[in-house]
């Protein structure tokens, strides 16, 4: 299933015109730090962060070979949950603030890239 919307995804890709994919790969890293300062604000309003924990779990359940008639066999799927760790607020102002100066300067890069691809 995630290999049928990655091709398709690069096929939608592959289609768009060489402006629409300059317009793209100029806004990525803006589009990208915009992403993180909306994290860390959620981050410090909320007092913690979620982070994705993955655990192995082992089901037991009734397998059925031709030569035996009940056999139990175990399954190891792996699990995703949301865990939630504590943010230092001090340390992550700093960290939005810094992010914040960032984008600055990355949105006149852009402006400036944005510019270049509009004039092709």
């Amino acid at each position: 299933m995630r290999l049928i919307l990655a091709l398709s995804a690069a096929l939608l890709a592959a289609c768009a015109s060489p402006q629409d994919r300059c317009l793209r790969q100029a806004q990525a890293p803006l589009v990208e730090l915009d992403a993180q300062i909306s994290e860390s604000e959620q981050a410090l309003t909320r007092g913690y962060r979620i982070m994705p924990a993955t655990e192995a779990r082992t089901t037991v359940h009734i397998c059925a070979w031709p030569k035996e008639p009940v056999l139990f066999c175990t399954r190891h799927t792996p699990a995703t949950r949301e865990t939630r760790v504590a943010v230092d607020a001090g340390s992550e102002q700093a960290n939005l603030d810094r992010l914040r100066a960032e984008r600055r300067a990355v949105a006149e890069e852009t402006a400036q890239r944005v510019a270049s691809c509009n004039a092709v």
